[in-house]
């Protein structure tokens, strides 16, 4: 049996502030299993995010054991974090983070010169992610020259660059419409279910929660329930009924010109 991708266990976040102790997160413990797809809501303060950058290896732990593909992570120095982020961990935010004046498929060379690749290696790895997000025709635009979901598209792309076995999104659809939250959770949805990427997705929308095939709820620093859906919601479905509503209103107003 394979071990868990991500193991947190009695892992606890303090802040200080002078005399106050903010307890951010407290003796949580937690496995995730390659392949899942997990959401992990709460409302703010609940401890949802200081669990997010615990697990992209953002922060440590101020207490208890975290292990990422089993490897102790709770102890290392800062570079050594940020040599596991960036060799088992994709990032997507709800900002998209893209450099303005830089294109598509430069943004998403971006984690390969980090790795120090040569620039042809990693030009032809940033065009496949692109093509397999769907932006194969994008690939000298700019974020002003796209839509917010493709924006979108080339920040998943940029984080599927190097291969890595977790994906972690923070609020992925937060700035985006319905329709098109749809389209980038069917997005995810297909690379879990298909590449076997495991994602660990923080949300405080049910239905965006619902895509996941798990759902841990976090209050208080704590984790109050941590259930398995049995049939996620099918974001692929939901965006293709968009889409006809969408294309049913324009022939309405079409045919009522």
């Amino acid at each position: 049996m394979s071990e868990p991708i991500v193991e947190l266990v009695e892992a606890g976040k303090d802040y200080v502030s002078g005399p106050t102790v903010v307890h951010a997160l407290t003796s949580v413990s937690v496995a995730i299993e390659p392949g899942e797809f997990v959401a992990v809501v709460g409302p703010s303060g609940s401890g949802k995010s200081t669990m997010m950058n615990i697990i992209g290896c953002l922060d440590r732990p101020s207490y208890g054991v975290y292990k990422l593909a089993g490897i102790r992570v709770e102890s290392r120095s800062n570079n050594a974090r940020a040599v596991l982020r960036n060799r088992l961990i994709g990032f997507v935010f709800q900002g998209f983070n893209l450099l303005p004046r830089t294109t598509a498929l430069e943004n998403v060379e971006l984690p390969l010169v980090y790795r120090g690749q040569r620039a042809s290696r990693r030009r032809a790895q940033a065009r496949r992610a692109l093509e397999q997000v769907g932006l194969g025709d994008r690939f000298h635009h700019t974020p002003n020259q796209l839509s917010g979901g493709q924006q979108q598209r080339v920040a998943i792309a940029r984080a599927l660059v190097t291969d890595p076995p977790l994906l972690v999104a923070d609020e992925p659809t937060g700035n985006l419409d319905t329709r098109t939250s749809d389209e980038i959770l069917a997005l995810l949805q297909t690379l879990n279910r298909e590449r076997g990427i495991t994602i660990v997705m923080v949300t405080h929308e049910p239905d965006v929660a619902a895509c996941a095939s798990r759902t841990i709820l976090m209050r208080d620093g704590r984790i109050r329930s941590d259930k398995h859906q049995g049939r996620p919601r099918d974001a692929a479905a939901a965006a293709a009924q968009s889409r006809d509503a969408a294309d049913s209103m324009v022939d309405s107003e079409r045919g009522g010109a």
